[in-house]
């Protein structure tokens, strides 16, 4: 089945293959804006920068909306507070009034993110927003919280690029780190450069998106990271899941080999219909990169057919997100493959409904 720009205009009807192109610029212009933003309210009762040094920092967010602050956090080994991401209603018991809390919501509708802010507020904390509006943008004026506006209309996972940029221009606001404008710029052009080679109008024998989509066809896709390619992990697992409309994996090393390894034992059948794919960085040291080397041989041992993906970039950066960039293109040509338009993720928004719904 033919990959190019005329299977596109056929199946991606809402234009999801586009936004993937567009990481480049969401990188570069959602950094300026948000540091832009940040800028106006650097001082006053709505800085994000708290009166003391900040002792700790939480982000809270959920899908689309809490993967950037994964990939900012594995781009920044350097901070010296404890940090964590919650997926979920509830902050970690040793928040208090000298941590910082970023609420990310693209949509500022997210009720495990929004009951995060009232609980960050509760505990004395001042809780900076990200969002495009919604009810977290509403808490945000209301309190006045520091907020960055990221702009709406998409989907979460389609506005990585702003979401992370916000986040990383929100930790410097705080004194957390200091500025990224090289790493951003290095990463931008990193993404430019390889969106010429996996672009739909790239033919297959030159494009390694549609050689691995196609490897994945009709198999079952396992994604294991190994130190900062942990989050971009979960990240490819999650745009198979909401891009193909497939089922996903993902685990860490080097945890699985401790248990995981051994669970392609017992069903051969299976291990024949998987795909492992192993997503390598040079930060993450030699020892985790043999560790890739040995469990991808391994398992090809067991049957699991594995792939051993490294990062490429001059930053971490730009390594990581280039990893995003090629699992996202990735899962839109896998999705074409199954026929299925990548942006639409009816099954979630239903259940968002039947949560809603009072009587269940």
């Amino acid at each position: 089945m033919d990959l190019g720009p005329a299977r596109v205009a056929e199946i991606d009807a809402s234009g999801m293959l586009a936004q993937v192109a567009g990481l480049a610029a969401q990188l570069r212009e959602g950094y300026a804006d948000a540091r832009a933003q940040l800028a106006e309210r650097i001082v006053g009762p709505s800085s994000v920068a708290p009166r003391d040094q900040p002792d700790g920092l939480v982000v809270c967010g959920m899908g689309g909306s809490a993967i950037g602050a994964d990939l900012v956090l594995a781009c920044l080994p350097a901070i010296t507070v404890p940090a964590a991401v919650v997926r979920g209603y509830d902050l970690p018991e040793w928040v208090g009034p000298r941590t910082l809390v970023i609420a990310v919501s693209y949509s500022g509708e997210t009720e495990e993110t929004l009951a995060c802010a009232t609980r960050a507020g509760a505990r004395g904390c001042a809780p900076a927003c990200i969002a495009s509006g919604g009810r977290l943008g509403a808490l945000a004026e209301s309190e006045g919280l520091p907020w960055v506006r990221v702009p709406g209309g998409g989907q979460p996972r389609a506005a990585v690029g702003r979401l992370s940029m916000a986040l990383l221009a929100a930790l410097e606001a705080a004194r957390l780190t200091g500025r990224h404008d090289e790493e951003v710029a290095q990463a931008a052009a990193q993404l430019e450069a390889d969106d010429a080679l996996l672009a739909p109008g790239r033919p297959d024998t030159d494009n390694a998106a549609k050689r691995l989509a196609r490897t994945l066809e009709q198999r079952l896709v396992v994604v294991y990271g190994a130190g900062p390619t942990v989050p971009v992990a979960r990240r490819w697992k999650g745009q198979v899941n909401e891009n193909a409309k497939a089922p996903a994996f993902f685990n860490e090393l080097p945890e699985l080999d401790h248990n995981e390894i051994m669970g392609w034992t017992s069903l051969p059948h299976v291990a024949s219909s998987a795909v492992a794919l192993f997503l390598t960085d040079v930060a993450a040291g030699e020892r985790l990169g043999r560790r890739a080397d040995l469990t991808a041989r391994e398992y090809e041992r067991l049957g699991v057919t594995s792939e051993v993906i490294a990062a490429r970039g001059s930053s971490r950066l730009a390594r990581l997100f280039s990893l995003v960039q090629l699992g996202d293109y990735v899962s839109c040509y896998l999705a074409l493959l199954y026929g299925m338009d990548p942006t639409p993720v009816d099954a979630i928004e239903a259940f968002k409904a039947g949560l809603s719904d009072p009587a269940g």
